[in-house]
């Protein structure tokens, strides 16, 4: 990440002040939509994905009738992923309501008077909200696994338990100094204020919103428009056919012939190259159905007029910009509630360094908390890419001057990258369902199966 924070001198004696950015909020549409509005041009690489995408469905629709007997065979991985959606939905409401017991602790602990509040009940309120994130995990997971969800089933669970709580934890972390100023008798009413503690409307707006840092208030449009509701809603259908379309007829066919006994080195590394073009077109199906369509969907719905959730990454100049434009939302928060709070806790060039790393390591660790268990694979792919390739190309990246190089030098990292995660992973899902154990142990778990397979089930 880079440090988007001013340095003051206040006197020559004094050490330097590091002051941090905080978000504004304000009406703004996303990128994508002010492209396609204000240049013809610009909707080229839509027109052409579009134009893929119709070649692959003819080619699935072709494949489904002449070698399956019926239209829409194809359909049946996105089925075998939601099969379970029913009783996914069931925990994730059981998770979204769970968030009512932090709401109500914290309002009640901020109408303490400060003459009954000690050490110890401070101590035990922070005790009792880390014990919640933890159930809050730990639940979740346990159902996940009795009830051997399946992929998509199983992302939603892992990235609504990591947003819901970013989400709780935001809310806690911005309303700490008005809690306080309430339990001094410091707190002063705004003109126009109706209430100076968030009602639980506000929470629950905030719950769903497409903001990851809580505000009282956020920019409203006057109307929703329903017509652009329908569109992204359509968009976001149409890009899991679309990333159904390249699994079942492109990356399925492929590894379910691959016999991981007797598979060579060389042919694992063409397999990464054959799958690049897969990988690349899920990134871009990821990016525009998630960050564009489905996050302008909710926000239309919900009248929140900050669309800015991504900025022109892929003409970024360095790394860090690349890390930071690619998801605006989540780089708010990381940047709020890591970035700033280890930078001060450290202090000085060294606390941004440390800082830095810790933005990295948290984001590699969830990446690879969701695939890992979306797969039931510990293969640390995500992990290494972010962190450790990520942590060196954004290095190296800092020494590119041209501008040019660099975004041939990103583009062939995006590649590579994407590659390695549809090859690696995938040969190892179908190592996992072949192949015997190894030595039947944590070892097997943490050995990556296709690396040992020698014999099949």
């Amino acid at each position: 990440m880079d440090l988007p924070l001013q340095e003051v001198k206040p006197t020559e004696k004094s050490r330097k002040v590091l002051v941090f950015r905080t978000k504004e909020y304000k009406p703004r549409e996303s990128l994508l939509t002010e492209l396609f509005a204000s240049s013809g041009e610009a909707t080229v690489a839509y027109n052409f994905l579009a134009g893929v995408f119709a070649l692959f469905f003819l080619r699935a629709l072709f494949d489904d009738v002449v070698n399956h007997g019926i239209p829409f065979y194809h359909l049946w991985l996105v089925g075998w992923n939601f099969s379970q959606l029913h009783t996914t939905l069931a925990v994730w409401a059981a998770m979204t309501a769970s968030t009512f017991m932090p709401f109500v602790a914290m309002k009640y602990w901020a109408h303490i008077p400060s003459k009954k509040v000690t050490a110890i009940t401070d101590s035990y309120m922070i005790a009792a909200y880390v014990a919640y994130l933890s159930l809050f995990f730990y639940f979740p997971l346990k159902f996940l696994f009795s009830s051997g969800l399946n992929c998509a089933c199983s992302f939603i669970i892992t990235c609504e338990t990591t947003r819901i709580a970013m989400k709780v934890h935001s809310f806690i972390r911005e309303n700490v100094p008005r809690a306080v100023e309430k339990k001094t008798g410091e707190s002063v009413m705004k003109p126009g204020d109706v209430s100076d503690w968030p009602s639980f409307e506000q929470f629950a707006f905030f719950l769903f919103c497409p903001a990851f840092i809580y505000k009282d208030e956020y920019p409203r449009t006057e109307l929703i428009d329903w017509s652009r509701v329908r569109a992204h809603a359509t968009h976001v259908f149409a890009l899991i056919e679309f990333v159904n379309l390249v699994f079942t007829q492109f990356v399925q066919p492929m590894l379910s012939s691959w016999n991981p006994a007797t598979v060579s080195l060389s042919e694992n590394i063409m397999a990464l190259f054959t799958l690049i073009p897969a990988g690349m077109i899920c990134l871009i199906c990821l990016f525009y159905g998630l960050l564009h369509s489905w996050l302008n969907l909710f926000s239309e719905v919900m009248r929140f007029a900050d669309r800015e959730f991504y900025a022109n990454w892929w003409n970024s100049q360095n790394m860090a910009e690349y890390y930071r434009n690619w998801n605006l939302v989540v780089h708010d928060w990381l940047y709020a509630y890591i970035y700033k709070d280890v930078a001060q806790l450290i202090g000085g060039r060294r606390g941004l360094s440390f800082a830095q790393t810790a933005v990295f390591f948290a984001s590699a660790i969830f990446h690879e908390y969701w695939f890992g268990i979306a797969f039931r694979v510990f293969y640390p792919v995500m992990f290494m890419l972010y962190f450790v390739f990520g942590g060196i190309f954004y290095a190296v990246s800092r020494s590119i001057s041209d501008r040019g190089v660099w975004n041939i030098a990103m583009w062939f990292n995006l590649l590579i990258g994407t590659g390695m995660f549809v090859a690696f992973y995938g040969q190892e899902w179908y190592a996992r369902t072949r192949c015997e154990p190894f030595l039947n142990s944590l070892v097997d778990f943490v050995t990556p199966r296709h690396w040992t397979c020698t014999e099949l089930h």
